[in-house]
């Protein structure tokens, strides 16, 4: 019997992410589901067909459990909360990586982290270079499975504030309530945070070995498989 461990559970997508899986299909030798945090979660863990708590720690690497066989991952800020672009480089991808080895030596088997579109490491923008460099070095951990997850635009309510994607998300809402316009090449470019978290569930239970990336489009065709 094992467990499966999240981080950034607290934030959009790994709220939903959480609360999903307390009634979804997880692997057989999953039993239990920790949510790892520094402050409790918002959603209700005491209902559900799957048994879900949240370790509240400053330090989330030390709560990683000892019998933890899959961990997921939507861990990061922005650069206007962390303060500096080096500041959020030390949470997004520094932390992260020290998360991904502890896991690693912890027995994971397989990793699932929330990146970003455009990621790459030889990127000359900042961000999308940030990202890259994470998928490249947690890749290089050699997890037996390493699930990458590159949604577009984000959609959905945050805590805190981000006026540019508040803006972004309000000119795709826009386009896509015109009629004959918002088709599928406008739905390709965000998705909701709820889906992204459907389509995680639903990866790690389709299997599989090695390091595999899944792109937007992809990431909403397998959120409608979601039961």
């Amino acid at each position: 019997m094992a467990s499966l461990a999240a981080v950034g559970v607290t934030g959009l997508v790994g709220s939903f992410f959480i609360s999903l899986a307390r009634n979804a299909t997880l692997p057989p030798d999953i039993t239990h589901v920790v949510a790892i945090s520094r402050k409790p979660v918002t959603a209700n863990l005491s209902t559900g067909s799957n048994k879900v708590t949240n370790s509240v720690t400053p330090e989330l690497i030390s709560a990683i459990p000892s019998d933890v066989k899959v961990f997921f991952s939507s861990l990061g800020t922005t650069k206007a909360t962390a303060g500096s672009f080096e500041k959020q480089y030390a949470v997004d991808y520094t932390y992260n990586l020290e998360l991904a080895k502890a896991a690693k030596a912890a027995g994971v088997s397989t990793y699932i982290l929330i990146s970003s579109g455009g990621a790459a490491a030889d990127s000359y923008f900042a961000y999308p270079r940030m990202k890259g460099e994470l998928e490249r070095d947690v890749s290089a951990l050699n997890f037996d499975r390493t699930i990458i997850i590159r949604p577009g635009l984000i959609v959905g309510d945050r805590s805190d504030r981000r006026p540019a994607e508040a803006i972004a998300q309000s000119i795709y809402k826009g386009i896509r309530a015109i009629p004959g316009i918002g088709g599928s090449a406008v739905k390709s470019i965000g998705i909701p945070a709820e889906d992204i978290a459907k389509a995680a569930l639903v990866l790690l239970n389709k299997g599989g070995k090695g390091a595999s990336i899944h792109g937007n489009t992809e990431l909403i065709k397998l959120a409608e498989e979601f039961k």
